[in-house]
Order: C-alpha cells, then sequence, then structure tokens
C-alpha cells in the first residue's frame, strides 16, 4: 500500500510540473493522502498485534514452550518389529508405530535393505518405507545392503541418548555397545490379539 501511495505522489509531482489541470490534481492528491493514511493505519495495526502476541513473553519462555511440544525421539528396529506377529508384516508395522506415535514419540525407523523384499518381494526406498509406516521419509533409514541395520541404530541411539523398540538382544554387539545392557535402553513389545503391547 505505501509503495503504491509513494508512486502516486510522484506521478503527482510531475503531472503538477507539467501544468496539468488543479482540479484534476486535486482529485489526485487527495487519492494519494487517503492511501497513504490507509498504509499508516495497516502499519500500525499490525505493530499493535504484534506488541499484543509478545506481552509478558519471554524469548526464553517461547523456547522453552516450544520445546515441550516437541515428542521425544525413539529408536524403532523396523525389521525386528514387522516380525512381532510370526511372518513380516506391514500391518504389524503400521499398528506398533500407530501406538509409538499415540504414546507421545516420534519414532525414527531403521530397515535391514531387504526389508521390502520381506514385505513386498522387492526393495523399497526409505520413501517407500516411510510410506507403508505411515510417518515422513526422515523417519525412515533403510541401510545400504550387505550392511546390518543393527549397529547403525545403535550408534544413532547411543549418539542422541535415546531408546530402542525392539525384542532384538543385540549379543553381537554388546561390546562396541555397552548401554545394550542399561535398564530401559531396550523397549521390549509383543503382537497379543491384534493388538501391540509395548513397555514404553
Amino acid at each position: 500500500m505505501m509503495r503504491v501511495a509513494a508512486a502516486l505522489a510522484a506521478l503527482f509531482v510531475l503531472l503538477f510540473q507539467s501544468g496539468v489541470d488543479v482540479a484534476a490534481l486535486a482529485l489526485l492528491g487527495q487519492v494519494v493522502l487517503a492511501m497513504l493514511a490507509l498504509g499508516v493505519l495497516g502499519d500500525l495495526l499490525g505493530i499493535l498485534v504484534w506488541l499484543r502476541g509478545r506481552t509478558g513473553v519471554s524469548a526464553a519462555e517461547e523456547r522453552s514452550a516450544e520445546d515441550r511440544t516437541i515428542a521425544p525421539t525413539i529408536i524403532v528396529d523396523g525389521s525386528n518389529v514387522m516380525h512381532w506377529g510370526g511372518d513380516p508384516s506391514q500391518m504389524v508395522l503400521t499398528r506398533v508405530i500407530a501406538a509409538i506415535v499415540a504414546q507421545g514419540y516420534r519414532p525414527h525407523i531403521y530397515f535391514d535393505a531387504n526389508a521390502g523384499y520381506k514385505l513386498f518381494d522387492k526393495f523399497m526406498s526409505e520413501a517407500a518405507m516411510a510410506q507403508i509406516s505411515g510417518v515422513l521419509p526422515t523417519q525412515v533409514t533403510v541401510v545400504p545392503g550387505g550392511t546390518p541395520a543393527d549397529p547403525v541404530l545403535l550408534e544413532h541411539a547411543v549418539s542422541a541418548r535415546v531408546r530402542v523398540v525392539t525384542n532384538d538382544q543385540f549379543r553381537d554387539w554388546k561390546s562396541q555397545f555397552p548401554q545394550i545392557e542399561k535398564r530401559g535402553f531396550l523397549v521390549k513389545g509383543r503382537w497379543q490379539q491384534g493388538t501391540p503391547i509395548l513397555n514404553l
């Protein structure tokens, strides 16, 4: 609005210098003044709204409120979880993930490269595995072929100090990741009559 008014004001000056009819200039001048007034009023209202939203809330308090709304991350051993009902199952996987989300966690799911073959007889990318799991692609890691997911997800869990949802004991990795022995680091679960039971 202010830019338009400034442009009209410049036009007003040019027309005045070129000798345009005074009555037309007066009308144009009134339009310019009205637009300037509206622009100033809009700016003032914007400032008042901003100030009202800021009243009594410090930046630290805002950051604290934001932190409370961020769900804590939990690692999910997807290649293990999808076997909780026996044979590899997308339904078991999605229901376990839904139960984790319902309890206030943000899952990051790890899969071996062959997980897609076990579920759908084909390779599934991170985006595809995210879609069938009901999460964002950024919440899924499919490790490269020939690399086990176990050490990758354990490294993430240890470095981020978060827990792992799995029934795997990770016996081959206990010397490298002694945190496995820590109580609560591994979150066990089971599949019972179509419902996931988690010890979160």
